[in-house]
């Protein structure tokens, strides 16, 4: 009987991680992963810098916006920054969607890469 590895911190994240990986390297997926990145820096500079919130603080905060999560401990409070919520929020969920529909689809093409060329006998295989 072989010895139990320890439960890596990212465990089932090598899958999607490799995925988003692999997109950043397709041409025709670049875009998508892209659209993302620049996605979540204009949201977080933004409130960094109208709301005067921490960059820690900017990111939660687009992060949970774009989730439709809204814990509510952040709220904006300008004008500007509200209307600039409403444009981030209708655009930014279509976004996350696409990107999310392309991640899952070259997850799947890695998984049937690797069930269909099985690694050598001691390699490391995707899950």
């Amino acid at each position: 009987m072989r010895p139990r590895r320890p439960i890596h911190v990212f465990a089932g994240m090598r899958l999607p991680l490799t995925a988003f990986l692999r997109m950043l390297r397709d041409p025709s997926a670049r875009g998508s992963a892209l659209l993302v990145v620049s996605l979540f820096l204009v949201g977080t500079a933004f409130y960094a810098i109208v709301e005067g919130w921490s960059l820690v603080d900017s990111f939660y905060f687009s992060t949970m916006t774009l989730a439709t999560v809204g814990f509510g401990d952040f709220v904006p409070t300008t004008t500007g920054s509200k209307l600039f919520t409403v444009a981030y929020v209708l655009s930014g969920v279509g976004i996350l969607v696409s990107f999310f529909s392309e991640l899952a689809r070259v997850s799947l093409e890695l998984r049937r890469e690797s069930l269909a060329h099985p690694a050598e006998p001691g390699a490391r295989d995707l899950p």
